[in-house]
């Protein structure tokens, strides 16, 4: 068998699924190469933990946002050529020389059919603390995608809290059309199906944490961090469907603050909940209005958005 991008028929069935979708070309072909990329890393033997917007969307199905990167974090597993690390915290000149090591040398482990990746080097940490790629894939309607999105695949590699996690599924809008009609089998499956994603206790809360922190600085740049206020509502409101936590929120949060994975306990009165600094206000509201290509679900409008998490984090703090 092959991989259905491989077909001929390939340009055409995404324009097929894009129908029956209703969403654009170009972002289901793109969200059908994000799960071919997240397939191929996994049967390299890397251990993997996918983390952030796209496990929101992909993994747990919470979110109806494109978000084009892939956040990992990326352990060797079972690929025993990888240079060793000491620490991965130390900034000291020793480990930061073998974490730079490791992430170049990773570059080579990435190893997707059809997709050359390449090291960002626009992105380089100078302490080795994480690393970019960039997957290029053959895209068919790359032209007309957002904006606000590139023609590749970015995978944001480097260490991150990843626990609780959960295995799940992932699939594509190319799959899921493709089972509809009884033609799945007739491809190579090149869909993941177990992939360690991160809970999305913990994603809410650092989502809430980055909103605190970017909000606060004099001079805001609302277009880093204004899909957090819709990722982190959504999360809120699938609590009650989502698999169950090992631990309690406000235990999560107070392990993520011992930690050092969060700068400080949400707030309730949070500026960046609260939004009443006109000025500030402003650019945020613009900048949700910005992102408006990336979803292809009804969205949750700003204030609403600002109030549930008031109320989750109210009711969390007790």
């Amino acid at each position: 068998m092959s991989f259905v991008h491989d077909e001929p028929g390939f340009a055409p069935l995404l324009t097929q699924v894009a129908d029956q979708t209703r969403i654009a070309p170009a972002l289901v072909e793109k969200d059908y190469w994000i799960t071919h990329a997240l397939w191929a890393l996994h049967e390299t033997r890397l251990d993997l933990w996918f983390k952030g917007g796209t496990s929101l969307s992909k993994g747990f199905g919470i979110i109806d946002r494109f978000s084009e990167d892939l956040d990992l974090m990326v352990e060797p597993g079972r690929v025993t050529a990888l240079p060793e690390v000491s620490s991965w915290t130390s900034l000291n000149k020793g480990p930061v020389a073998q974490r730079q090591a490791f992430y170049r040398a990773l570059t080579e482990r990435f190893v997707i059919p059809a997709v050359p990746v390449d090291r960002d080097n626009t992105r380089e940490d100078k302490y080795g603390r994480g690393a970019d790629y960039l997957g290029q894939y053959p895209g068919v309607f790359v032209a007309n995608l957002p904006g606000a999105m590139s023609p590749s695949v970015r995978f944001e590699v480097g260490r991150a809290r990843v626990a609780p996690f959960v295995e799940r599924p992932v699939t594509s809008f190319v799959h899921d059309y493709l089972d509809r009609i009884g033609m799945l089998g007739e491809f190579t499956d090149n869909r993941p199906h177990a992939v360690r994603c991160v809970h999305p206790l913990v994603t809410l809360l650092e989502k809430l944490d980055a909103l605190s922190r970017r909000y606060g600085r004099e001079t805001i740049e609302a277009d880093t961090f204004v899909r957090h206020y819709e990722d982190a509502a959504r999360i809120v409101r699938a609590l009650d469907r989502l698999p169950p936590s090992e631990i309690s929120a406000r235990t999560l949060a107070d392990d993520m603050l011992a930690q050092k994975d969060v700068a400080a306990l949400p707030s309730a009165y949070d500026p960046s909940l609260v939004l009443d600094d006109p000025a500030k206000r402003a650019a945020v509201e613009q900048a949700y209005d910005r992102i408006a290509p990336m979803f292809w679900g009804p969205r949750i409008p700003l204030d609403e958005a600002c109030g549930t998490l008031r109320d989750w984090v109210a009711a969390m703090r007790g």
